[in-house]
């Protein structure tokens, strides 16, 4: 039986990223690399508000909702996120007005950080309701008004801060969709009780994803204040790149099989939900290593379509580094960081996410002023690689996520075989074109043996057709 949910996500999302990559080659283009850079810092500002105000209730939401009182939990996330964003403009405002930061520009990341928080709590609501048609649409939404806002504020001459406000808007009005699939929940039914559950399992994850937005911004940070938003501008946009594309896939293996799998766990048919977390490890682990390899070889000649030169030049040699930090992150975000949604270990991702930050501020400190944009992007390697490990260990004490050492062995070996073969090609035939077809051809062979050894487009675990069954 075929996936369907997953393929629609896919289907909208692959899109949505093909959107996403258009606004970047106009917003670029328009804006240049110091302007941008400098939306960029607005972002991770953004980023690490919203982390702390407002994206750990989304998420805590997601680990303690009951099927059967959705309108009493939904109403009481809606309370708790309000709650969050007049803390958080309290805050951003006391900031600016003691002169830490412009006004302005604190203006425009809590524009962005209210966009976004009622974009992803929309959506999140929207999908543990399995409305698969609508959360679609969302992302369809947000990927056409960022490229129509984002590009006319652009046009019409306005900066960083005016892109972070078309943003924003885009945002809000790609929410309607989702907001439509539970329009007749009434704040009123919300309860105290939902509220304090909420609360309860979350307030680790409200300093947990806090922690985490400090951490995976850090290399930005660290790289704006030693060499300015000019450098920073290529670093994050062929980071920014990279990162959506593996996304593209992540999102929709955790909004298709890790929802089923919440799912059945929360009726408790825990056969069930471990046959999809197993097909979950294994299309997570098929992104992860097809996507590193990809970037690794076509990566320059990707980019190149995508990014004027001033903007490729300085980052060529980091698109290996950013592939395989981006391949661990990939794991840990869309997979082992799942855990805490099936057990009560929702304090596992505080832990995780400090040492991530003494990790990546550690690196960044003692790399970035010697090596640049090359130091920044190991810190965020090094750090997205300890924390995949970690969780995968550490999570393992409270609830048993399937490893299936079929799928790790046979899929890393394919993309092993894959860079090996893209090697051989380079030395066999003498006309770069030559090369590339014969790479791309590699490349979408291999993929589609892996998609097929593993049945990665149905709803039946591939060990029912007698592979070995997971470990755990």
């Amino acid at each position: 039986m075929l996936n369907v949910a997953g393929i629609v996500y896919l289907g909208s999302r692959v899109t949505a990223a093909a959107g996403n990559l258009l606004a970047l080659m106009i917003f670029t283009r328009w804006a240049g690399p110091a302007e941008y850079g400098q939306y960029l810092l607005i972002f991770a500002w953004s980023v690490i508000v919203y982390g702390f105000g407002a994206q750990w209730m989304r998420y805590a939401y997601f680990g303690v909702y009951h099927t059967r009182r959705i309108d009493e939990y939904v109403a009481s996330l809606v309370r708790l996120l309000a709650v969050g964003l007049m803390i958080a403009a309290i805050v951003l405002a006391s900031l600016g007005a003691v002169g830490i930061f412009e006004p302005g520009f604190f203006a425009a990341v809590l524009a962005l950080v209210c966009g976004m928080t009622v974009y992803e709590a929309a959506f999140e609501v929207a999908r543990t309701l399995l409305n698969a048609r609508s959360t679609a649409l969302s992302m369809l939404l947000r990927t056409s008004c960022t490229l129509a806002f984002g590009s006319a504020s652009l046009w019409l001459g306005g900066g960083a801060r005016a892109l972070a406000l078309a943003i924003a808007t885009a945002h809000v009005v790609a929410a309607v969709p989702s907001l439509a699939t539970f329009s007749s929940i009434r704040i009123s039914q919300g309860s105290r009780a939902a509220s304090l559950h909420i609360l309860s399992y979350g307030w680790p994850l409200l300093l947990s994803f806090g922690i985490n937005a400090v951490a995976g911004s850090m290399d930005r940070l660290m790289l704006a204040h030693y060499l300015g938003a000019a450098i920073l501008g290529p670093y994050g946009v062929v980071a920014d790149v990279l990162r959506q594309s593996f996304a593209v896939f992540g999102e929709t293996i955790a909004f298709s099989l890790i929802t089923v799998a919440k799912t059945n766990a929360n009726q408790g048919n825990f056969d069930a939900a471990n046959d999809a977390l197993q097909k979950s490890f294994n299309a997570c682990l098929t992104v992860a290593v097809f996507g590193a390899a990809f970037f690794i070889v076509f990566g320059g000649v990707a980019l190149r379509m995508i990014l004027k030169p001033e903007f490729i030049a300085p980052t060529q040699d980091l698109i290996p580094i950013f592939a395989i930090a981006i391949a661990f992150a990939t794991m840990h975000n869309f997979y082992f960081a799942q855990v805490i949604y099936f057990t009560h270990a929702s304090h596992l991702g505080l832990v995780i996410s400090i040492l991530s930050m003494v990790v990546s501020t550690g690196l960044s400190v003692l790399l970035v002023p010697s090596y640049g944009a090359h130091g920044a992007a190991f810190a965020f390697m090094g750090a997205n690689i300890l924390s995949c490990i970690a969780f995968m260990v550490l999570g393992r004490r409270w609830y048993r996520l399937p490893i299936d050492l079929a799928g790790l062995g046979e899929i890393s070996l394919l993309g092993i075989l894959f860079l090996l073969f893209a090697q051989f090609s380079a030395h066999l035939f003498a006309a770069p074109t030559v090369v590339l077809i014969s790479n791309a051809l590699a490349f979408v062979l291999l993929a589609a043996v892996a998609v097929h050894r593993f049945a990665l487009w149905s709803k039946t675990p591939h060990r029912l057709a007698g592979a070995r069954t997971p470990v755990g």
